[in-house]
């Protein structure tokens, strides 16, 4: 991915090897995974999913179940390569351009804290969209900059992690419902965490 001045922004890989980022903010994780846990509930046996923006694929590994397809997202082959160690199938994808997947043949779809880092949520979104089968279900995560939890939690994080959050599409409910509400019209938007995490389940 590049920013808006097209430089290469800096990867994500070296921020899942901190030690600090494990001790403060995998405890997050535990209320996303309920949320992702009860929007998938109903999906069939043997579904395939996608996390887009992957990490290092744990929670899609986490919430996977015996016989599911986990598809891996991401530009970073060091996360790619994480992922594929957690028992996910990597798959290379550029967030600027389609993703490579045919349409309507995915049951489940995650971007997880990543739409916010990419200069066209809305095409991405419609891509999600377009690869989920009808009754598929896209989970959305990012922080919501209509909350005082999360701008003060984002200080915090900037001066511990000593690295900018790179937000250079920031939402805020009234703006995730705007870009959810162009591509799905069954969609439902919350927040976990005290406020620190907003999410949206939509259905194809």
């Amino acid at each position: 991915m590049t920013n808006t001045k097209g430089q290469q922004r800096e990867t994500f890989s070296g921020y899942y090897d901190r030690p600090v980022y494990d001790a403060l903010f995998r405890w997050i994780d535990i209320r996303k995974i309920s949320v992702i846990r009860t929007a998938f509930a109903d999906l069939e046996p043997d579904a395939s999913l996608i996390d887009l923006g992957c990490g290092s694929g744990r929670i899609l590994t986490r919430i996977a179940r015996r016989g599911d397809t986990a598809l891996a997202g991401d530009i970073d082959l060091r996360l790619l390569a994480a992922a594929r160690g957690r028992g996910a199938t990597p798959l290379g994808v550029d967030f600027d351009a389609d993703l490579p997947i045919a349409d309507g043949v995915l049951d489940g779809a995650l971007i997880i804290d990543a739409l916010e880092h990419t200069e066209s949520p809305q095409q991405i979104i419609r891509e999600l969209h377009r690869v989920l089968r009808p009754g598929g279900v896209l989970v959305i995560f990012t922080p919501p900059y209509d909350s005082h939890s999360w701008i003060a939690a984002e200080k915090v994080h900037n001066t511990i992690t000593g690295r900018r959050s790179d937000h250079i599409s920031p939402f805020t409910r009234e703006s995730l419902t705007w870009a959810v509400s162009r591509d799905f019209t069954d969609f439902r938007i919350g927040k976990v965490n005290l406020g620190l995490s907003m999410y949206a389940v939509a259905v194809k």
